[in-house]
C-alpha cells in the first residue's frame, strides 16, 4: 500500500516531540546531515533513498532499535511506541547527567554508531568505507555481515625495501652484518623512504613477534614519533650489536632506555641502555605474513 509522504514526516516530527527534542541533537546523536534528514523525510519509507546505515542510525537516535520498528511504529500510527520501556530509552551516544557511558559492547548499542563516533565518522563514511552489505544483499553464513568490497581508488602499489636475511636478536644483543644485498628486497605497504624488513631471531618478542617472523621497521616512524613506550624497536649499538625489543623511557632519567621482552616469562630481565649507546632506532611497524596452506 502507498504511503502519503507527509504522513511519515509528520510521524517523525511527532516522535520528535514526544521525546523532547530538537532535530539538532536528534542529528547529532545519529550523525546525520540534515540533507539526509530531507532525503529521509519526504521519500517512499518502503522505498527509501538514503543509505541503510543513514536509516538505521536515525532509527536509533529516535528510540527505537531498528529501522523496522520504526516502521512498524509508523504502520500503527503509534510515534509514543516504545517510550514506557526502560530498554528502548537508551537512543543517545551521549550519557545523560549521572548515567555511564553506553558499552560498545552492550546489546542495546548499535555496533555501526558506536565504531563511527570512536573513529569521528559519519555512519554513512563509515560503511562505505568497509564495503559492508547494504539492503538486498544475501545474509553472510551464520547471518554474520561480511566486507563485500574494496576502495579501489584508494589502493597503492608496495614498495620493493632492503631485505637483511641475517635476521634480528629477539633474546640478547648479537653482532649482526648489515651489509644491504642488492638483490634482497621485499615488497611492503609503505610511504616511508627508510624502512627495511627483517626476520625476527629468537623468541623474546613472542607471542607478538614470533621466530621467524619478518617484520617491517620504519626509521621514519621512530624520527615522526620518537619513543613510545611499550613499542618494540629494533636498536643499534655503538659496538655493532643489534637487538629487537620494547623500549621503555626511565621516568627518572630521560636518557636511559629501559629494554624489555614480550616473553616475560622466559625473559623477566630487563636491560637499561644509556642513549649514546644507541646509533639507530627503527619502530616495527608489521609483521609480514605467510599463510599456511
Amino acid at each position: 500500500m502507498p504511503m502519503h509522504r507527509e504522513g511519515f514526516s509528520q510521524f517523525l516530527h511527532q516522535r520528535r516531540i514526544a521525546l523532547g527534542k530538537r532535530w539538532k541533537t536528534i542529528l547529532s546523536d545519529a550523525y546525520l546531515s540534515r540533507a539526509t534528514l530531507h532525503r529521509i523525510r519526504h521519500g517512499d519509507p518502503y522505498h527509501p533513498i538514503a543509505e541503510v546505515d543513514s536509516l538505521r542510525s536515525l532509527s536509533n537516535a529516535l528510540g527505537f532499535e531498528s529501522w523496522a520498528r520504526m516502521m512498524a511504529a509508523f504502520e500503527a500510527g503509534d510515534p509514543q511506541a516504545g517510550l514506557d520501556e526502560p530498554a528502548t530509552m537508551k537512543t543517545s551516544l551521549e550519557p545523560r547527567s549521572g548515567e555511564e557511558e553506553p558499552d560498545p559492547d552492550s546489546p542495546d548499542e548499535d555496533a555501526v554508531l558506536a565504531l563511527s563516533k570512536a573513529l569521528n565518522l559519519t555512519p554513512t563514511e563509515l560503511v562505505r568505507r568497509l564495503g559492508v552489505r547494504g539492503v538486498g544483499t544475501p545474509p553472510a553464513p551464520e547471518g554474520r555481515p561480511l566486507p563485500s568490497a574494496l576502495r579501489s581508488n584508494e589502493k597503492r602499489l608496495a614498495r620493493m625495501v632492503p631485505h637483511f636475511v641475517s635476521g634480528v636478536a629477539a633474546s640478547k644483543r648479537v653482532e649482526k652484518i648489515e651489509d644491504e644485498d642488492a638483490e634482497s628486497k621485499r615488497p611492503a605497504d609503505t610511504i616511508d623512504d627508510r624502512a627495511f624488513t627483517i626476520p625476527v631471531d629468537g623468541d623474546c618478542q613472542q607471542p607478538v613477534w614470533n621466530d621467524g617472523d619478518v617484520v617491517l621497521f620504519s626509521y621514519d616512524a621512530y624520527e615522526r614519533e620518537g619513543i613510545v613506550p611499550g613499542k618494540s624497536y629494533y636498536l643499534a649499538f655503538t659496538d655493532g650489536s643489534t637487538t629487537f625489543k620494547r623500549v621503555f623511557v626511565d621516568p627518572k632519567d630521560p636518557h636511559v632506555y629501559v629494554l624489555r621482552c614480550w616473553n616475560t616469562k622466559k625473559y623477566p630481565a630487563e636491560r637499561r641502555v644509556h642513549f649514546t649507546e644507541v646509533v639507530r632506532i627503527a619502530r616495527a611497524v608489521a609483521k609480514q605474513v605467510t599463510p599456511l596452506e
